[in-house]
């Protein structure tokens, strides 16, 4: 369960750097989806959702083969 919660802590800091990066002005992808949701940009907006949404897919995946490796009763299945 430990790689699982270290995998899901990664994406969950990852869907809030739309907040942070938009409270403190840093730019990024959070920031960018922010303004392009104000300037009604939604091809934009989808792209930086999709994106945010595949590599949260992305790190529950590798989170998930990582047990796999480390978990030795799972090895034989």
């Amino acid at each position: 369960p430990l790689i699982t919660v270290i995998g899901l802590s990664y994406a969950s800091l990852l869907e809030g750097a739309v907040l942070t990066e938009t409270v403190f002005a840093w730019p990024g992808l959070g920031l960018y989806i922010t303004r392009a949701l104000f300037n009604g940009d939604m091809n934009a907006v989808l792209g930086g959702t999709i994106l945010v949404g595949a590599v949260f897919i992305g790190v529950n995946l590798v989170s998930d083969l990582l047990y796999r490796v480390f978990d030795p009763r799972l090895r034989g299945a």
